[in-house]
């Protein structure tokens, strides 16, 4: 038979086929995927980050860049019982982060913790000890708890109060300026014409309150007015003077501290968004401190909700079985809308904004969700995941978006933690296979960090920089290409073959490895 050439080439050469089309098992790229130009290139390594470790036996559980409005950079880490600042410096130590009291925050061990900022503060959760605020200085938990009742005594004079009735409460007002629902209102004091009132109240055990504020009736009234405030923390006296002409501003009733153990956290618009078990807990629009108890929306199925993102003008919820959105920008016009979804996420970890499609860890493998409905992108990864994924640890996944890529560390057969790692290329729709093994990510993208990514580990308070360097942490990576066999259309006539030559450029390898397949499959 006359001799053909058949080729097979990068993205920019004139061939048949191209590289990146060739038919190639779910895990045939191994530690290689393709750039830019469709041509084959081995993964970067990645390489330890902070070189002393927060410590062993116990993995990070979370990881935030916290870029500040002044273009200063923290790095914040959580492990085991603590939170960690790391140093913008070699050796990149941590620190742990001070309570309100200025001793080190102590938390439960392991508790999976999500970062949100908002207006220069860094907000935190992690699903146990409460929701906190980080300004650079302390961790201080938010909500405010409400003060215990007030007692008072009339003075028979030296004020402008008139003669009848008189009722008060006082709330906590911490260092940023948010204030705590009132307390419980005092007894009823009764007064004569032109006279005050000492009214005596309690200092607050939290750090973090700065002043209290006073509010009372009109005489004979029931609306708490805004009086005076007490500038401190140390001072349990107020006494009361002026005429009801003169009060202020009612008293709020929606100053609600959030849910302690909220276990996720996201900025939409103005506000800050909590989940709670199964409800959506809303902020109060700027004042994100306030989570009033009216706003909250619960999910459709009453199932846990297991991601939250904001995605151009809706906030997509998704629980273990569905995808919910929430529409509307106040609580006047909120709504849960369901979205024709039939796959949930299970891990929350997996959930990654991809250039606005939501990107997530199902059931069935991977999906994502485009504002309207979910889909998948390949029924060949799918299965890979499915087949190869420890159920009973799913949960552990994690993943980000990097590089065109969505990439999925998961629990692989015999695994009790991520020991494998699947990414889909959603530019060029190819996929394959690397060796990472990582609790969490942290992707570095702003000012002048450049483009980095960060990986946690999944046994000690180590943290690596990834695809950084030609090895994994001083370790050869293992990288091969398997492609599938090829059937050239003749399948019965004898195929003759002819030189094949390979140009090899290399500074580091000392062998390469050609694999092959006869039309027997052998």
């Amino acid at each position: 038979m006359p001799k053909i050439m058949w080729k097979a080439l990068d993205n920019l050469s004139p061939s048949n086929i191209k590289l990146s089309q060739l038919p190639r098992k779910p895990d045939g790229l191994y530690n290689m995927h393709f750039n830019e130009y469709g041509q084959i290139v081995k993964r970067a390594g990645y390489a330890v980050y902070n070189t002393t470790s927060l410590g062993a036996s116990h993995k990070i559980v979370g990881m935030h860049r916290n870029y500040r409005k002044d273009l200063t950079k923290e790095f914040i880490v959580a492990w085991n019982t603590k939170w960690y600042k790391l140093a913008e410096t070699t050796p990149w130590g941590g620190t742990a982060l001070l309570s309100e009291s200025g001793t080190d925050l102590t938390l439960t061990a392991d508790k999976d913790t999500f970062f949100a900022y908002f207006d220069d503060v860094c907000y935190i959760v992690n699903g146990t000890d409460g929701v906190f605020k980080y300004d650079r200085t302390y961790a201080r938990t938010v909500g405010i708890t409400v003060p215990t009742q007030p007692s008072c005594v009339a003075q028979g004079s030296g004020g402008s109060l008139g003669a009848g009735d008189y009722k008060y409460c006082y709330t906590y007002v911490d260092e940023d300026g948010y204030e705590s629902n009132a307390s419980a209102v005092s007894a009823a004091v009764t007064c004569v014409a032109s006279d005050s009132v000492i009214l005596t109240i309690a200092n607050s055990g939290d750090d973090k309150i700065a002043s209290k504020n006073i509010y009372r009736t009109s005489v004979g009234g029931a609306i708490y007015y805004y009086e005076g405030a007490v500038a401190d923390n140390t001072t349990t006296t107020f006494t009361s003077t002026i005429a009801d002409t003169a009060l202020g501003t009612e008293v709020a009733t929606t100053h609600t501290a959030p849910q302690s153990t909220s276990h996720l956290i996201t900025k939409r618009r103005n506000r800050l968004y909590l989940a709670y078990s199964d409800y959506l807990y809303p902020s109060v629009l700027s004042d994100v401190e306030y989570f009033p108890a009216t706003y909250r929306k619960r999910t459709g199925n009453s199932q846990k909700i297991m991601g939250l993102l904001e995605q151009l003008t809706a906030l997509p919820i998704t629980t273990v079985d569905s995808i919910e959105r929430l529409v509307g920008t106040d609580e006047d016009n909120f709504e849960l809308k369901n979205s024709y979804s039939t796959e949930g996420c299970i891990a929350m970890r997996s959930y990654v904004d991809c250039d606005n499609l939501m990107v997530y860890l199902g059931h069935n493998g991977i999906n994502y969700f485009d504002g309207v409905s979910s889909n998948i992108f390949s029924k060949a990864l799918n299965k890979y995941i499915r087949d190869n994924i420890v159920k009973a640890y799913a949960s552990l996944s994690c993943a980000t978006y990097w590089n065109d890529k969505y990439i999925l560390c998961y629990p692989k057969t015999g695994g009790t933690y991520p020991t494998e790692t699947v990414w889909y290329d959603l530019k060029n729709k190819i996929y394959g296979v690397y060796s990472f093994a990582f609790s969490c990510f942290s992707l570095w993208d702003k000012g002048t960090d450049v483009l980095q990514l960060k990986g946690g580990s999944n046994t000690i308070g180590q943290v690596y920089s990834v695809f950084s360097g030609l090895d994994d942490d001083d370790s050869a990576i293992t990288a091969y290409d398997d492609i599938e066999p090829l059937d050239m259309g003749k399948p019965e006539v004898y195929k003759q073959w002819y030189s094949v030559f390979i140009k090899v450029k290399s500074t580091t390898a000392t062998q390469l490895t050609m694999y092959y397949t006869l039309d027997n499959n052998s």
